[in-house]
């Protein structure tokens, strides 16, 4: 990497000139590079920040995500006066809070700690039901699985179809709220914002909403081909209904969390999750072209052999939360571009030095040849997750250093 000083877009205490189409350019251009698999003029600096901003800047959480879209641009405008930035992964404000309400008892909630699950309610079907789920598994959510979940779907037919019109005015209003404060980010900061939807691969759909853990767990032992069968069943359903609200955005992507494959041996996620990621890349960004970021929950290195049969030439981000992230990046080189590297332990507990170390090793180990993001190898949730003056150090130390 050259190690040339230069003036830092965007950086801290030149406000002024966040805002300009040139910086946004500029810095979009460094992620449509590393996605299409060119070498880019920097290293693309994004750390990982979710509610962590909020604790730093001092703007309330809950007002942000409920009631004012000023407040939440305000966070972002507030961050990117002390941190070099080369874009957003997203604005946080994930969970559609007031239309989850009108279900009655909600999944999330909301305070100024950040937003947390209510309770553990992700079993609300048994081992028993795949047959049915497989079968035929839009009509067993509709019939089945969302009136057990949420009781005001138990009513009549018109207490039903009003409840449903009332949550698609809030999802629209809610998107119209996001969708303004992410055009505020990318005009009057220069920001790319990079997440455009999420979806997700169907074995965490079961996980995450029919089985809970503890279930799920107990069918890979008992009755895996059944939990593969109705995962196939529900890949189908999951990927007609995603492609019918979303096109292939130009170098924004399409977000997805892995929450299972690492509680599974590396002999069952081959059998009943590897299938599915490889389907997944192909499907999508393959043949059609859409760019992915996947978050790889917990440590992947008993299972970089096994991923090796993921296709080639997709456009796909990996952010490894464990493992060595050398001999990822190598081995993942071609099938998936590694962000990450930077530990969040280093920037909560390290000296400021022992931080710029740190990146600075990132630098020399993960950046030559392109397809490398900086980052965060965790996401920023709490207070006490970074130090700021950590982090402000070595996105700084990443944008003039990481240069190609």
């Amino acid at each position: 990497m050259k190690k040339d000083s230069v003036p830092k877009e965007g950086s801290r205490g030149s406000a002024a000139g966040q805002g300009t189409a040139g910086s946004y350019d500029r810095k979009f251009q460094r992620f449509r590079d590393v996605l299409a698999g060119r070498l880019p003029d920097r290293v693309p600096v994004l750390p990982n920040i979710e509610t962590w901003m909020f604790h730093h800047t001092g703007v309330g959480i809950r007002k942000a995500f409920t009631e004012d879209a000023d407040s939440l641009f305000e966070a972002f405008r507030l961050l990117n006066e002390e941190l070099y930035l080369d874009g957003v992964l997203s604005i946080s404000n994930t969970f559609p809070l007031k239309m989850g309400s009108l279900f009655g008892n909600a999944l999330y909630q909301v305070s100024d700690r950040g937003v947390q699950i209510v309770g553990s309610k992700g079993r609300i079907m048994e081992a028993e039901e795949y047959g049915a789920l497989a079968s035929d598994p839009l009509a067993f959510f509709a019939n089945e699985l969302a009136p057990r979940r949420f009781a005001e779907l138990q009513g009549s037919l018109e207490e039903k179809v009003s409840i449903l019109k009332q949550s698609f005015y809030a999802l629209a209003e809610f998107n119209r709220y996001n969708g303004g404060v992410i055009a505020r980010i990318e005009k009057e900061l220069g920001l790319p914002v990079l997440v455009k939807g999420t979806n997700y691969l169907a074995p965490d759909v079961v996980l995450d909403y029919l089985r809970d853990f503890a279930g799920i767990s107990r069918d890979v032992r008992r009755c895996p081909d059944a939990l593969f069968e109705a995962c196939e069943a529900v890949y189908e359903m999951i990927m007609d209904m995603f492609y019918d609200t979303c096109q292939p955005p130009d170098g924004r992507v399409i977000f997805s969390p892995l929450h299972l494959p690492t509680y599974l041996r590396p002999k069952d996620f081959e059998r009943l999750y590897l299938p599915f990621m490889k389907r997944y890349i192909q499907d999508m960004a393959v043949e059609r072209g859409y760019q992915l970021y996947f978050f790889m929950e917990g440590n992947w290195m008993p299972y970089l052999d096994l991923l090796q049969e993921l296709p080639e030439g997709a456009q796909l981000i990996g952010l490894f939360e464990g493992g060595d992230a050398r001999q990822i990046r190598e081995r993942m080189r071609g099938r998936m571009i590694f962000m990450g590297g930077m530990p969040l332990s280093v920037l909560a507990m390290g000296t400021r030095e022992e931080a710029i170390d740190k990146a600075k090793e990132c630098l020399e180990t993960l950046a030559p040849g392109g397809g490398y993001i900086f980052s965060t190898d965790k996401v920023l949730l709490s207070p006490n997750d970074a130090k700021a003056e950590n982090l402000i150090a070595v996105c700084e130390y990443v944008h003039e250093h990481g240069k190609y």
